[in-house]
C-alpha cells in the first residue's frame, strides 16, 4: 500500500454521504458491509460522482479505468475494472482500493491470473433503465431455478463457477450442455 496524498481530499464524510446516496437508490449489490455500483448508476448521483472523482484525483489513478465502485459502510472505496459488462459473468481485471481513514492505496492486477473473481447478478449494479438489465435478470432467474448460485461460497471465481455449471450440465445461460 502507498499513502494517499491529502491534496484537496475532503474527508471521510463525503464518502459516507455518497454511500448513503447510492444506497438510497435501492440498487446495487450488497454483501455484508460491502456495496457494489456500476458507473452508470454512480453517474446519476452527482455527489457520488464528485466524491469518487476527488478520490481518483488524490490517488492519481485517472488513467486507470474502472466500471464498478465498491464501498463499505466505513472508510473504504475500491475502483474495480471488470471485463465488458456484455459478458454474462464478467471477470475482475484490476482493483484499486483505498482506505481513506488510513490514507492507504493498493492496486491489484487480476488480468494474468487464471482464476479471477467473477461477477454474478450484474443487473443489480446497473440503473433499472440500463439496456443490459432485462437479459441479465432473465439469465439470473433461469440459473436460480436450476440451483446454479448454490453453494455461493464456491462460485466466486472463474474456475469455481465453471465447475458449478459443469456439475449441473449447463452453460452460463442455463442451457443444457450437449
Amino acid at each position: 500500500m502507498r499513502p494517499l496524498p491529502r491534496n484537496g481530499w475532503q474527508s471521510v464524510t463525503s464518502l459516507a454521504e455518497s454511500y448513503a446516496s447510492l444506497k438510497s437508490t435501492h440498487r446495487g449489490k450488497h454483501i455484508g458491509r460491502l456495496s457494489y455500483y456500476h458507473v452508470a448508476l454512480v453517474g446519476v448521483i452527482p455527489r457520488a460522482t464528485a466524491t469518487f472523482a476527488a478520490v481518483r484525483e488524490a490517488l492519481n489513478v485517472r488513467d486507470q479505468g474502472f466500471n464498478v465502485v465498491k464501498l463499505d459502510a466505513g472508510q473504504r472505496v475500491s475502483f474495480l475494472l471488470y471485463e465488458d459488462f456484455k459478458a454474462p459473468f464478467p471477470a475482475l481485471l484490476a482493483a484499486t482500493s483505498c482506505h481513506v481513514g488510513r490514507s492507504q492505496v493498493r492496486r491489484t492486477d487480476y488480468i494474468a491470473r487464471p482464476n479471477p473473481p467473477i461477477l454474478h447478478r450484474k443487473e443489480l449494479l446497473l440503473p433499472d433503465s440500463h439496456p443490459l438489465v432485462p437479459e441479465a435478470e432473465c439469465r439470473t432467474r433461469r440459473l436460480e431455478e436450476l440451483g446454479a448460485f448454490w453453494p455461493s461460497a464456491t462460485i466466486g471465481t472463474r474456475l469455481g463457477w465453471q465447475r458449478r455449471l459443469d456439475e449441473l450440465g449447463i452453460d452460463a445461460d442455463g442451457r443444457p450442455l450437449r
